[in-house]
């Protein structure tokens, strides 16, 4: 193969690389928040059921 080919096959390739990166990080990132946004609403429901229960 050619050098340049090559080189011309590289920069593609490395673009992908990025996005998946940016991709799977985005994604941990918003795991992360569902698993905030879900502790909190139990924290929310078992002081609602404190309230309900006096």
């Amino acid at each position: 193969m050619n050098f340049d080919i090559l080189l011309q096959l590289a920069g593609p390739l490395g673009v992908g690389v990025g996005v998946y990166a940016a991709i799977r990080s985005d994604l941990a990132r918003l795991g992360l928040l569902a698993q905030h946004a879900h502790d909190s609403a139990a924290k929310a429901h078992e002081r609602i059921d404190r309230i309900n229960s006096k």
